[in-house]
């Protein structure tokens, strides 16, 4: 079959200095593929022109979905790209590679949070919450777990230590006493 009866075929005339070339524009793939792939031919070279989002989604590949704007689908692209970011050969600052930073939070939006948590320690998982915000969910039971006594004691609001009585302060250590007497003023 002759490229012509394949493909839809554009010519166009491009002067270029005082020569007139005639360059053939032509898309040679299937049809739901048409659209990513074009070759421009004349004289002696030939250019293939293929846009990459288009191409990926035509041809369901997840590889070059990452090198344009698309999100990767499966695990195995995820895999190779979590590799390429780890690898040695990758030795260069994030922040000079436009559009990683993006192509990464996709990365990981496509992951079980829990994954992605257990990347880090819980110091790392814990930095930048409230005091609020770590004790959310959690029973009141569950926030004094781990606690000594003395140390459930000083977690007392101060109306509570008030109805303290005195003997009974006397039997906490002398560090806990001046905590609480700073706290209510006896």
């Amino acid at each position: 079959m002759r490229e012509s009866e394949t493909a839809p075929v554009v010519q166009r005339a491009v002067v270029a200095g005082s020569r007139r070339r005639e360059w053939l524009v032509s898309e040679r793939r299937a049809p739901e593929v048409r659209r990513a792939y074009c070759q421009l031919r004349g004289d002696a070279c030939a250019l293939r022109v293929f846009e990459i989002d288009a191409a990926a989604e035509a041809e369901d590949d997840d590889l070059l979905r990452l090198s344009g704007f698309g999100e990767a689908r499966t695990g195995e692209a995820r895999r190779w790209l979590a590799q390429q970011i780890g690898s040695e050969e990758f030795a260069v600052e994030i922040q000079d590679l436009e559009g990683l930073e993006e192509e990464i939070l996709k990365l990981l939006a496509t992951l079980p949070p829990e994954r992605v948590l257990s990347a880090y320690t819980p110091e790392q998982r814990m930095a930048g919450l409230s005091p609020e915000q770590r004790m959310a969910g959690l029973s009141p039971e569950q926030r004094l777990a781990g606690l000594s006594p003395e140390q459930v004691v000083l977690a007392l609001p101060d109306d509570v230590l008030h109805a303290l009585s005195d003997a009974y302060l006397d039997t906490l250590s002398a560090e806990t006493r001046a905590a609480i007497r700073a706290r209510i003023g006896r």
